[in-house]
């Protein structure tokens, strides 16, 4: 989900939006919550601080692919975002917020 956000947050950039006003409409949505709304402030601000440290959520990642590729379950979604994330982590990210997905993200 949180690649998603980053995603999204990176394309409004791209686009000439403002940021904020896109997180103002996820928040008019039911996909709002506090995470939703406090990582997607932590990218706008392009502050990390370490809630949840990105190297953690790639390391989570990868220990669902293999748990999904031993019953032959496919996680294509999961397996996208786990590059997203080992992108990140190869450019300095890995002890940041998982947030820090977001530089990954605008490329």
């Amino acid at each position: 989900m949180l690649a998603g956000i980053a995603e999204g947050l990176a394309l409004a950039d791209r686009a000439r939006l403002q940021q904020k006003d896109v997180l103002e409409v996820l928040e008019l949505t039911s996909m709002s919550s506090e995470l939703v709304m406090q990582k997607g402030n932590a990218i706008i601000k392009s502050e990390f601080p370490p809630q949840q440290e990105l190297k953690h959520m790639q390391k989570d990642l990868k220990l669902a692919l293999n748990m999904a590729e031993g019953l032959e379950h496919p996680l294509p979604i999961t397996a996208a975002s786990n590059e997203v994330y080992k992108h990140a982590k190869r450019l300095g990210y890995g002890s940041h917020d998982s947030s820090a997905v977001y530089v990954r993200a605008r490329f």
